[in-house]
Order: structure tokens, then C-alpha cells, then sequence
């Protein structure tokens, strides 16, 4: 697709929720992304993030089919989540029924299941994979087509990767957590993890100042914003880098929290500990995996349970929040070996633990295991 430079286009961007206690206090980071791509264009943009606006309880909540009747829009983009899969599905149901614009379908669902809904000639298009450096071309092209077309697009560099808009989102003047990425991509290779397919095994690095601003920009005009979210896929791949934009936070004394996402045991130092309780920092949460040594080893973390403990301590030496994450049913694990993550968990004295589920995403490792090693059961009454 060709930028076209047809400006003036009515573009409905929509997230799909769940109707039960799913928690979701922030508004769809990849969705604001390209909306402000899409308004810095001449594009008017309308952001309906059904899993925020769901949570909420202070927001009346429009049906998508009131906001089409209103909204009128020339294109439709709906992000897919796996864990959303049947909420995607009905919402497209009721979109295509509706209205006649073209459907653009994306989210990091097609990079794991890139053959899954191509034969749906109720939609447009589908973009497997993130889509900044395409989705100016692709509206502005959209037309309705009788068979999905595919889109592959190239990872944006940093620098094709702007601020969240806010503006654009239904309810935004009630959220009270902003995301922001300060990198994209994972150099580690956990056999479990499929980050590295979605955005790649190269760190992607934007400018830490930059990164700031948009934060400070956002707190003026959002002023219930209350905690900042780092939402890296490796945030500390670089400890220097990090503990750099920890005392940059701290010092533009914005009043609020801050959260990180994701943080490896073995990248973590009593300097960055002590960095990001000062910038606000509250919690971290630790990727155990698993207790059991033979278990955890076919994780792949390059890492070990003796940094994951040493990490923990550190932690609680500080007086920060302690979570920590496990996975049940991964490969070589069984009911004995999992009652050693059970008692690792109870020996680091967490504030909450998450325990998860064994997915074995398509293209990684873990799924060859299984290929290789699993059976299945049909299990009867």
C-alpha cells in the first residue's frame, strides 16, 4: 500500500472485553499508538476499548452498534487476542452486520496463528504483526474486499513509534494507568515464550527522554493518571540505560507510581532496587516458572533459581511489593515436581503469586516439546 495522502477518513478502532472479573485498568497501548498515526494524518479517530470500559464503573458504556450508528465510520480495525478469541469473534458478528466498511483485523494473535481467519470474507484485512509502519497506507487504501488480504508488515524502527493518544479512547478521562514501552523486542529464548515471534528477538531501544515527555505531556492532561506502566518485553536488558531513566523519572517528580511488567531475576542489582523505590516504584514481580530445578532448566531462562531467590530477597529488603509468577504443566513437570514450586512459594513469602496455566504456543520450543513428548487423552465420564 502506497500512502495516498486521501485525508479526512473516519477510522473506529475497537477492543474486544469480557463481560466477567477480568481486570483490565488501562487502555489498549497498540490501538492508541496507530490512532494518533492515523489523527497526526488528518484522520478522525474513535478508540472504543470495550476490556477498559468494561472494568470501569464509572463509564456509561455504548454497544458497538450504537457507536457505528453514530460514529459512521469509513474503516473498522479490531485487535485480536488470543484470550479474547470468542469476544473477537462475536464482535465482528455484530460489526459486519451493521455496516458495510472494510474490517482490518491485527493484534499479536496472527503471529501466532497466522492462517486463522483468512478464509472470513467478512473481513477486509488482516496485519500479522505491528502495524505502524503500514496502517497510514492501509486506511487510506481500505476499500471492501471479497477475501482477507494479507499484510506482513516490517517491525517499525523506534523512531516510527509515537505517543499514546488519548484522546481518542472512549472513557480516557477515568483511567488512572499509563502505558508507555521504552524498547520492544527480547533477546532471551524461554522456551515457554513467544515474544520473541511477536516482536522480535532484537532490542528496539527509543529514547528515554522522549519516553519522558510523553509521560509528563500525559499526566498534564490526564490528571488522574496515578501509575506508570513500563510494558517492555526485556525492560532491563540494559541496567545502565534503565537505572538512567529511573533517576530521570524521579527527578521530573510527576507524583506518580510506577510499575514495570516484566523483570528478570538476574538483571536486577541492589543499585536498581534502591533507584526505583525512590522513582516510585512499589512492586516487582519475579518469573519463577517453576521450583523444581529439572524443570526450571528446560525453561531455558538463562538464568537460575538461585538469582530468582537472591532477587526475591532483595526485594523484601527494601519493603516493595513481592509477586511472583509460575507455570503449571511444563514440560517434564508433573504433580510431585510442581509441590516444589508450591513450596518455593511459600519460603520467598510473596504478597500474591500468579499461577498459570502451560500454553504451548505454535513456534516455540515449548510446543516442539510437546510435539515430540505429549500424548493426548480423551478423557470420559
Amino acid at each position: 500500500f502506497m500512502h495516498t495522502g486521501n485525508v479526512g477518513r473516519s477510522v473506529l478502532l475497537v477492543n474486544p472485553g469480557k463481560h466477567d472479573y477480568f481486570r483490565v485498568d488501562r487502555i489498549h497501548m497498540g490501538l492508541s499508538l496507530i490512532g494518533n498515526i492515523l489523527v497526526t494524518n488528518g484522520h478522525k479517530v474513535k478508540l472504543m476499548d470495550y476490556a477498559f470500559l468494561r472494568w470501569s464503573r464509572n463509564i456509561s458504556v455504548p454497544e458497538i452498534e450504537e457507536v457505528i450508528k453514530d460514529f459512521k465510520p469509513d474503516v473498522i480495525g479490531v485487535s485480536v487476542f488470543t484470550y479474547l478469541y470468542d469476544e473477537c469473534k462475536a464482535m465482528i458478528d455484530k460489526i459486519s452486520r451493521c455496516t458495510k466498511a472494510p474490517i482490518i483485523l491485527g493484534g499479536p494473535h496472527f503471529k501466532i496463528f497466522p492462517e486463522d481467519m483468512n478464509d472470513d470474507n467478512r473481513i477486509s484485512y488482516i496485519v500479522r504483526g505491528e502495524a505502524e509502519s503500514v496502517i497510514l497506507s492501509l486506511v487510506e487504501a481500505a476499500k471492501p474486499e471479497h477475501a482477507p488480504v494479507i499484510i506482513d508488515p516490517p517491525l517499525p524502527s523506534p523512531n516510527q513509534i509515537p505517543a499514546i493518544n488519548l484522546d481518542i479512547a472512549y472513557g480516557s478521562q477515568y483511567l488512572a494507568v499509563y502505558q508507555i514501552q521504552l524498547s520492544r523486542g527480547c533477546p532471551y529464548k524461554c522456551s515457554f515464550c513467544n515474544v520473541g515471534i511477536i516482536a522480535g528477538k532484537r532490542i528496539r531501544t527509543r529514547h528515554v527522554e522522549t519516553c519522558l515527555n510523553q509521560i509528563i505531556e500525559a499526566k498534564r492532561f490526564y490528571p488522574n493518571i496515578e501509575v506508570i506502566d513500563i510494558t517492555d518485553d526485556c525492560p532491563t536488558f540494559d541496567r545502565g540505560r534503565f537505572k538512567r531513566f529511573l533517576r530521570m523519572f524521579r527527578q521530573a517528580n510527576t507524583g506518580c507510581r510506577l510499575m514495570v511488567d516484566n523483570m528478570r531475576a538476574d538483571l536486577i542489582d541492589e543499585e536498581m532496587i534502591d533507584l526505583y523505590k525512590a522513582a516510585g516504584g512499589e512492586n516487582i514481580c519475579l518469573g519463577v516458572e517453576s521450583g523444581h530445578s529439572g524443570v526450571f532448566e528446560l525453561t531455558h531462562k538463562a538464568e537460575s533459581l538461585k538469582d530468582i531467590i537472591k532477587a526475591a530477597k532483595l526485594v523484601r529488603k527494601y519493603g516493595l511489593t513481592l509477586g511472583l509468577c509460575f507455570v503449571i504443566g511444563l514440560p517434564a513437570d508433573n504433580m510431585e515436581r510442581h509441590s516444589y514450586s508450591m513450596k518455593l512459594a511459600k519460603a520467598l513469602k510473596p504478597n500474591y503469586v500468579f499461577w498459570n496455566m502451560c500454553t504451548p504456543w505454535p513456534g516455540t520450543e515449548m510446543h516442539k516439546w510437546f510435539q515430540t513428548y505429549g500424548e493426548v487423552r480423551n478423557l470420559r465420564n
